[in-house]
């Protein structure tokens, strides 16, 4: 929320707004998203279906403090999280990729200047640890009679990038927030370990160099920018509108480096993202708040072009959030969000002796519960 600034939260979502805190305020909360999804697919003239459940549980802990200076300087301090995953299984193209998990930790140190009682801006540093790990069969084609040997490729690094926000007061009930995020562009020399190869497969594999090669792993974090409206009514209720623009186009998962010469460079063109979220609150009595929101987005790339490697589509969101009064300086929220997918549908190159893989998700659900507490209040 681009321009509420009424928690300590404010400090992740647009820290120009921690310039209307007098006092230090505290945030703190965990996320945990649970994933299920069911994907149907069928290899094109041959018959031969690759069908998968799968189920996933992830936790994601948020903190953050903010710290006047004066009446002019306030600083702050976030530390947040995200990744993408996905295990193939044992698919026919488990030589090309079987497993991958990406993650993104990072930390935000903002320092916020206020210029009147209207405007603030604010500017942020944000350092990302990046981590990726991706397995893959490979097939003893030079030993008949072995099993699969497996690949496993292993990297990470700390990159740096910035942030700009402000905020404008236009009345003592209502925000207008902006906020940008820079690309990040980590690269990361990687470690490749191989095992389970036959003797003659390992032999020919080091003759040609592959055992030994220095691996690089480049990716792009997009650039993105948030802007949103708060207004709050006499009655107390409020409501917010938030469009999120992310520079998506330019994303890239992870493209692989061997001796400097490229690998199975990604060339699926995604859309850039756009996001557009509402949410409306209201009293319900003297300690709680209630609210209602909801959020949905383009599609963030064309069927056509979309891959096994990342099956992104359209989504929607719909929440239910309740906020306890605790004390005059300490609040406890709480959240249940749904969040569904478009199906996804993929149709892969002809994969030698299988043909092409055409498939879609015929469920895709993910619901998210939040629990958090602030401390401190404006």
């Amino acid at each position: 929320l681009a321009a509420a600034a009424d928690s300590a939260q404010t400090a992740s979502s647009n820290p120009a707004g921690i310039s209307r805190f007098s006092q230090r305020a505290l945030y703190g909360d965990v996320l945990l998203f649970t994933s299920e999804s069911e994907w149907e697919s069928e290899f094109s003239g041959t018959g031969t279906q690759f069908d998968s459940k799968d189920s996933s549980e992830t936790v994601v802990p948020r903190v953050a403090i903010i710290q006047p200076i004066n009446d002019k300087f306030s600083t702050s301090f976030t530390f947040l999280g995200t990744g993408f995953s996905d295990d193939l299984g044992d698919w026919p193209g488990r030589y090309f990729i079987e497993s991958y998990d990406s993650v993104f930790i990072s930390a935000f140190p903002s320092l916020a200047y206020r210029i009147d009682e209207q405007w603030s801006v604010a500017t942020s540093v944000a350092i990302t640890y990046t981590s990726f790990e991706q397995e893959r069969a490979v097939r003893n084609i030079f030993d008949p009679g072995f099993g699969d040997g497996r690949s496993k490729i292993e990297a990470d690094s700390v990159e740096v990038g910035f942030g700009l926000s402000t905020l404008y007061q236009s009345s003592p009930r209502t925000r207008w927030g902006l906020t940008y995020s820079s690309e990040i562009n980590p690269s990361r020399d990687a470690d490749n370990d191989f095992s389970g190869l036959g003797p003659n497969t390992e032999a020919v594999m080091r003759r040609v160099g592959i055992l030994d090669a220095d691996v690089t792993i480049e990716s792009t974090s997009p650039q993105s920018m948030l802007a949103g409206a708060y207004h709050e009514f006499a009655n107390n209720t409020a409501v917010t509108v938030d469009l999120a623009w992310l520079n998506f186009s330019n994303f890239r998962l992870s493209e692989f480096y061997y001796n400097g010469e490229s690998f199975a460079r990604n060339q699926a063109q995604y859309n850039d993202i756009y996001a557009l979220s509402a949410s409306y609150t209201w009293p319900a009595t003297n300690r709680w708040m209630l609210g209602v929101g909801g959020l949905v987005t383009n599609q963030m790339i064309d069927d056509e072009e979309r891959t096994m490697t990342l099956r992104l589509d359209a989504l929607w969101s719909l929440g239910l959030a309740a906020e306890w009064q605790w004390t005059d300086s300490r609040t406890v929220k709480m959240s249940v969000s749904y969040i569904g997918m478009d199906d996804a549908p993929v149709s892969t190159p002809a994969i030698p002796g299988f043909g092409s893989l055409e498939g879609k998700f015929t469920s895709r659900d993910t619901v998210q519960f939040q629990i958090g507490m602030s401390w401190g209040s404006i």
